[in-house]
Formats: C-alpha cells, sequence, structure tokens
C-alpha cells in the first residue's frame, strides 16, 4: 500500500469496537487528508465485534490510504499508542498526529494541525481549554481533566493549557524524542507525560471540540498520575 516516495502526515487511531462508528470516522478522515497520507487503524484483542473486519473492508473497496494494523501483544492503551506511533514513524512519515476513534475528535479539525506543522513547529497540540475549544463529557471527567491540567501546569511550570488531550501532532523530531524516553504509564497518564516532554520544543496549540461520554478513570489510574506526577516533579528540581 505504500510507496517509497515521503509520505506526509501519518495519523494513528487506536480502536477497539467502533463498529457503530468506524466507517464514518474514516470517511471523514479520509476526505480531511492527501494523496501522501496514510491513516494507521491499531486493534488488537480488546476489539470484540466487527471493527476490524470493517476496516479490512473499507481499505480494500473504499481507500487503500487506510492501514489496519493488527497487534495482539499490546497489554494496554499505552502500548496501543506506540504500536500505531512507531507505524508512522518507520512508514516514513513527516508528521504524526494522534486522534481518539469514536469521533471523541472531529476529523474536520485535523487540517488546524497540518498548518500548525506547515508552519515549522515540532509539536501541535489540542487544547479543550483555548477560545473556541469545548469539552463534553460528565462532570466527573472534566473535573479531573481540568484539575489535573492545573496541577501539572503548576508543580512542572508548563504554559500549555491543556495537558490531558489526545489529539496531537509531531514532528519527526518530537516522535523521536517520544519513542527513545518512552513513558512510565500504562493508562491515561500518559498523554501528560508526553505533554510535557513536548513543552520543551517549538509548540502550539489550536483549539478543539471534545465529547466522550464514557464514566471517569479508576482509582488506580488516579493513583499513578499523582506518583508520576510527582516523580516528574522530584527530577525536575
Amino acid at each position: 500500500m505504500i510507496s517509497d516516495q515521503r509520505l506526509r502526515l501519518g495519523i494513528v487511531i487506536p480502536l477497539a469496537n467502533e463498529e457503530l462508528t468506524i466507517d464514518e470516522l474514516l470517511r471523514r478522515v479520509c476526505a480531511q487528508i492527501g494523496p501522501d497520507d496514510r491513516v494507521f487503524c491499531v486493534l488488537d484483542n480488546m476489539c470484540k465485534d466487527n471493527t476490524k473486519l470493517m476496516i479490512q473492508g473499507f481499505l480494500e473497496n473504499v481507500d487503500n490510504r487506510v492501514s489496519l494494523v493488527w497487534a495482539p501483544e499490546n497489554r494496554c492503551v499505552v502500548d496501543a499508542y506506540f504500536r500505531g506511533y512507531r507505524e508512522a514513524y518507520d512508514a516514513g512519515c513527516a508528521w504524526i498526529l494522534e486522534m481518539d476513534g469514536g469521533l471523541s475528535h472531529l476529523p474536520e479539525e485535523i487540517p488546524q494541525f497540518v498548518m500548525g506543522m506547515e508552519e515549522g513547529y515540532d509539536y501541535v497540540g489540542g487544547s479543550r481549554y483555548l477560545k473556541g475549544g469545548t469539552h463534553d463529557s460528565p462532570l466527573s471527567r472534566r473535573i479531573i481533566s481540568r484539575g489535573g491540567t492545573a496541577l501539572t501546569r503548576l508543580l512542572l511550570r508548563v504554559r500549555l493549557t491543556d495537558m490531558t488531550s489526545g489529539f496531537e501532532c509531531f514532528s519527526r523530531t518530537a516522535m523521536e524524542l517520544v519513542l527513545k524516553n518512552g513513558v512510565r504509564s500504562r493508562a491515561n497518564f500518559f498523554q501528560t507525560e508526553i505533554r510535557y516532554m513536548m513543552s520543551h520544543l517549538h509548540w502550539k496549540e489550536v483549539p478543539i471540540r471534545y465529547t466522550n461520554d464514557k464514566p471517569t478513570i479508576g482509582r488506580s489510574s488516579l493513583r499513578e498520575s499523582f506518583r508520576i506526577l510527582f516523580q516528574l516533579l522530584k527530577e525536575r528540581s
């Protein structure tokens, strides 16, 4: 599917059971990208429905810019993201954008990330808290996201306005840093770790609209988040 020519944008989308939305998601994503762009759909054993078969049918019959990455070795969501990062990086993509499946992130907002990369930034992060951004989720999720961002900004002295979002784009230089350093978290906090890394590079944020009706994250993930945050604070001191 992938030619020897240099690819521009690689979009990494970890997925699980998304059979109700996957066709719409892929059509809307493909409407925003060019001939030298690719979409890497990462699936593992968490997928119990027909999502895998639907992606296979889409790439064979609708748009071959879509690639199915089957990764049964994954043990957590972090593994899924990093497998996608590596696939896009090894494919030679100049820019690597990650987004959620299930349409919690809007494909129509992809162009603003591309514009930021064209301006020469190493990293463009989506922010629900910039003017024009929104966060439509249960109150508990909004409190955790807002609180986590505020605490991280205070303790680690970063200026990004959203430290927990997963809609973001990396240059190859930025992605090399992520792949080299890795993350400690095996749950949601890995996004904060990555954004902290990116805060040391040439970055900008763009407003995004985010929707998620799923319950809040578990207590074990919260405990892990606090533990790693204070480890980062100690190392920064």
